[in-house]
């Protein structure tokens, strides 16, 4: 029960609606609940084919939507944290048990889960929060999903896009190496939103036994963490087409300061001519 969770909390009020220095707000209409959830059972069922988790954790878990794909897949135990702003009365599965925590402070668990995930929430922290997010994370199971936003990928108060190698130095520190799971497969499902078809990785505890039962069902950590960069076309494609329609959108705007200064002459000149045939 969530009761008997143990976490560490640092702030007794509720977050304020705006985005602060030190914390992050996302109201309701931020979560987008069947896109997350349509994606989470893909990821999910694909990883459950290999590992079949009983206890899962999602830290920013929003509405639960990749718990209740665990919970949907066998898991048992389903332990979402978020922000204090987000609550246990939101949350689209019962069985989650949720606590409202400060994102930017330690956290854990009493009891190691079997997977954590984390996706699409640590860009939403300041830099430095980076390293002590990840050891928490590290902390809570051998076995993290986890994404982040890419660099100048845009989105709601993303104030840490970083290359994916940038995370994967940050979990070396702690002897976990990632391992491209999902984007072979899931690189041109389109039913799928592209920021989890080109961000998501696991991350494993090297020598676990969850590292041991990763390789031997045929996979391999990265050897080279350079590769986690490459960039889907998607992500491209909307800022491209802003580029490229940026020297039009000055030409429109230069048009119609022109034509606007031209009817301010004229009507001076046709102001003039009035005048001067009154005078006449």
């Amino acid at each position: 029960m969530i009761d008997k969770l143990k976490v560490v909390k640092n702030s007794q009020s509720r977050k304020p609606k705006t985005a602060s220095k030190n914390s992050v707000y996302l109201d309701a209409n931020f979560y987008q609940i069947g896109k997350s959830l349509e994606s989470a059972r893909l990821y999910l069922k694909y990883l459950c084919g290999i590992f079949q988790p009983k206890s899962v954790l999602d830290v920013g878990c929003g509405r639960g939507a990749w718990l209740k794909a665990c919970h949907e897949l066998g898991a048992t135990r389903l332990l979402g944290f978020d922000g204090e702003w987000n609550t246990k009365s939101l949350m689209i599965d019962d069985a989650i048990e949720f606590q409202g925590i400060d994102l930017s402070k330690p956290f854990f668990v009493p009891e190691k889960v079997d997977l954590t995930i984390s996706v699409e929430v640590a860009e939403h922290l300041e830099p430095k929060v980076a390293p002590q997010f990840v050891r928490c994370l590290t902390e809570c199971s051998d076995m993290i999903l986890f994404s982040a936003a890419y660099l100048n990928q845009g989105g709601t108060n993303h104030i840490n896009e970083q290359q994916h190698s940038y995370w994967a130095k940050l979990f070396a520190a702690h002897d976990f190496y990632p391992f491209d799971l999902f984007r072979p497969i899931f690189w041109g499902n389109e039913d799928i939103a592209y920021w989890y078809r080109q961000n998501v990785f696991l991350y494993i505890r090297k020598n676990s036994s969850a590292w041991q039962l990763i390789v031997n069902s045929g996979h391999k950590n990265m050897a080279d963490i350079n590769f986690m960069n490459c960039i889907h076309p998607d992500a491209l494609g909307f800022s491209s087409h802003l580029v490229a329609l940026f020297p039009s959108f000055i030409q429109a705007i230069r048009k119609r300061l022109f034509t606007v200064k031209g009817k301010k002459n004229n009507y001076a000149e046709l102001d003039q001519g009035r005048k001067q045939s009154t005078q006449k």
